[in-house]
């Protein structure tokens, strides 16, 4: 008897999902609910494992020799859960819901014109200008197909409705994933059913005490608190890296009372730059080099050093106010942090954006925020429209003098001459110091031993499609 076989009736447990979720789509920003959404829902288009374009609902696709016009083709045949077929006007719908409600999604849509139904089965998308990252784009989990008219309704057994290989069903007060018979591959899927594992709190994503049988993406603090929750249970667990292209970053914010100063901006960040150095070595962790992650096109290969300004010691203290989003106060906690920013002249006032609630930071007035984030895709476009969320204006209008040579690089279609765009951006805006580059986050997939997951490469989430029970 195989171990797969043996498994037959065990639902195993997949965890961990924020206490937020399930939510209306147009709601949801945080990375662990995009990872649940992939899981449910199908985008227009895909990305295999190497990062190349593969067929989603859509089949095909055209692209007029402009590059504002892109005619895609979906396959008949394609099934929602509820059984209806996927057409044309889905995908319009599905689409223009996120421009409409200005989703998260939506940052990454902003040249799209017009979305037409053509034909049945035929999607007409209009671009104001080229967008080489558009497809990229389209593949989010967050952009996935939802029928025609379709909305969120909180107190049903099963709020959504997609093309996925898993079905989200309530049953005895909790949540499952369950296999949908109806998904395009639905033979390939060897787990029939999930239950979900929430964690203990959202306010600081902490772990409850149970293990698990299978944490897709786990970030550094949560892959150590399962591991020494492993070893007070005496309970085996098994781990691996995956690609990660989370960093961290803090970023000079135009809401903040300093905003306009040249003096304390260079003081500030170049403070931060120095302390976020200090916490990475502590952590072991590896220091980010600019806005794009390392490994994305238009990377920087070295980081750009700031230069410590002089401090007269009659200089005035002024207070550096740091709006946190998610579970980063110990940055700025202990006695060593209040030493290193009496010598900038400075002393730092913590504002925590708990429950993540991107939303609220304008109104707190930070000069600085500081967050982890993450693209939808392999490709700048796929990180710098988030801005628009953490920064309260547009990012296009945040660059000033640096307008120019972003809008240059973004419609660039030779990728080598993309790339040098992208790195020179870059390295001026670090060099400007409106921002800080963090630190990458280390992101592990965590299992009890006999489950294994193909590699996923280059996609945004993983897909519990490729989670098997071993032989």
């Amino acid at each position: 008897m195989n171990l797969q076989n043996a498994n037959a009736g065990v639902v195993p447990k997949l965890g961990y999902v924020p206490q937020s979720f399930p939510r209306d789509i147009i709601k949801i920003n945080q990375f662990a609910e995009h990872v649940l959404l992939a899981q449910i829902l199908e985008p227009l288009v895909d990305a295999d494992r190497f990062g190349n374009m593969t067929r989603g609902i859509a089949e095909r696709w055209s692209v007029s020799q402009d590059g504002k016009t892109i005619v895609f083709f979906i396959e008949k045949g394609q099934l929602f859960s509820n059984g209806n077929p996927i057409r044309a006007k889905d995908v319009k719908y599905s689409i223009n819901r996120h421009i409409a409600e200005n989703t998260q999604s939506s940052n990454f849509l902003k040249s799209i014109k017009e979305v037409k139904e053509t034909a049945p089965y035929e999607v007409t998308m209009i671009l104001s200008e080229a967008n080489v990252a558009i497809l990229k784009a389209l593949s989010r989990d967050h952009l996935g197909i939802v029928p025609d008219g379709w909305t969120f309704d909180s107190k049903s057994i099963e709020p959504y409705i997609g093309s996925g290989p898993y079905r989200l069903v309530k049953s005895e007060g909790k949540w499952y994933f369950v296999k949908n018979d109806r998904h395009s591959k639905a033979a390939h899927v060897t787990i029939p059913k999930w239950e979900l594992v929430y964690f203990a709190d959202d306010a600081t994503l902490s772990v409850g005490k149970e293990i698990p049988d299978y944490v897709p993406m786990a970030s550094q603090p949560i892959f150590e608190e399962l591991t020494k929750l492993s070893r007070e249970k005496k309970s085996a667990i098994q781990s691996k890296e995956q690609t990660s292209f989370v960093q961290t970053s803090l970023w000079w914010h135009p809401t903040g009372k300093h905003y306009d100063s040249a003096e304390l901006k260079s003081r500030m960040m170049a403070f931060l730059d120095e302390l976020v150095d200090i916490k990475a070595k502590n952590l072991k962790f590896q220091r980010a080099t600019g806005i794009v992650p390392v490994g994305i096109s238009g990377y920087l290969p070295e980081r750009v050093k700031f230069e410590k300004p002089e401090v007269q010691k009659s200089t005035k203290k002024e207070v550096l106010s740091v709006a946190v989003v998610g579970a980063f106060d110990f940055v700025f906690e202990g006695e060593d942090v209040k030493k290193l920013a009496d010598g900038y002249g400075l002393e730092v006032n913590v504002i925590n954006i708990k429950p993540i609630d991107i939303g609220t930071i304008s109104s707190k007035k930070p000069d600085v925020v500081m967050a982890a984030w993450a693209g939808g895709f392999n490709d700048p476009e796929g990180f710098l429209p988030l801005l628009n969320q953490l920064l309260g204006v547009d990012f296009v209008e945040y660059l000033g003098d640096l307008r120019p040579i972003y809008l240059q690089a973004r419609v660039e279609q030779d990728w080598s001459k993309r790339s040098d765009l992208f790195r020179s951006f870059n390295k001026k805006i670090v060099e400007q110091k409106r921002m800080v580059p963090g630190w990458k986050v280390p992101m592990y997939a965590v299992s009890r031993s006999g489950l294994t997951e193909e590699n996923i490469g280059f996609r945004y989430t993983p897909r519990l499609i490729n989670v098997k029970y071993t032989k």
